[in-house]
């Protein structure tokens, strides 16, 4: 199926009836178990999960913005987990949001809002302080938009939060980090705390992958955070503050 932003596939998986992995010009951009929401089957979507465990407590009740829909794994997710949680998800393929309607058993309720829209102009004419989490999970391919990969875009989104709002931002790279390097210093332009992790391999720069950025006016929940990554099926860590000092 043609999207927009590429030719939208479905695969089953053969080893969980439920699960379905929705691939993009043949490229991994999500996967749900449409019988058990909790279930993060790719490593870099786990490791955001694990992420959303210390920044959105459970029982908590919250405001999060979605940047990129895609299977819509982390809405389901938080819905099932964190029923006070209020969600919005933009994405820009209007395809994408029907299939997952239709294939994916995406629910829109009060609670989970999905907008067909660009992100940066869903940020750019978002009111202050309007959101508790910005979640950026939006890619063309492996790629950020470039326009959401700005400075001018982190100040923006740092706007929309609210006092101790984050701003949890995935992107893909590889050694010798040029992206992350950017990104990092758009973010310390925009928050006075920031920290990066990612899976191990990848964090000690073996080989490209997800780096995973966290972001705040605020102190972040380091010590916690690096806890509840190490373990898992998909164990990550925190880039080390004087490596990610050297990015850009």
């Amino acid at each position: 199926m043609e999207s927009g932003v590429g030719v939208l596939e479905l695969q089953p998986d053969r080893a969980r009836p439920g699960g379905r992995l929705l691939l993009i010009d043949g490229l991994a951009h999500g996967y749900v178990d449409l019988d058990d929401p909790t279930h993060l089957e790719l490593d870099y979507v786990a490791r955001i999960g694990a992420a959303l465990e210390v920044l959105v407590p459970r029982g908590a009740e919250a405001d999060v913005l979605h940047l990129g829909g895609g299977a819509f794994s982390l809405p389901r997710f938080l819905a099932s987990t964190r029923p006070g949680v209020r969600q919005t998800v933009v994405e820009r393929s209007g395809a994408v949001v029907r299939l997952a309607e239709k294939h994916l058993r995406l629910r829109r309720g009060p609670g989970l809002k999905v907008l067909q829209a660009d992100g940066r102009r869903v940020v750019g004419e978002g009111a202050d302080d309007a959101f508790d989490l910005v979640l950026g999970d939006a890619f063309v391919g492996t790629e950020t938009p470039e326009p959401m990969a700005t400075a001018a875009f982190a100040a923006q989104v740092a706007r929309v939060l609210r006092p101790g709002g984050r701003y949890l931002l995935n992107t893909v790279d590889q050694p010798p980090w040029p992206f992350a390097a950017e990104q990092a210093s758009h973010l310390r332009g925009a928050f006075a705390h920031v920290l990066a992790f990612g899976g191990r391999d990848v964090v000690r720069g073996r080989h490209a992958g997800n780096v995973l950025f966290l972001a705040s006016d605020a102190p972040l929940p380091r010590e916690a955070l690096a806890r509840r990554i190490a373990g898992g099926a998909h164990p990550a860590e925190i880039v080390p503050a004087e490596r990610l000092a050297g990015w850009g």
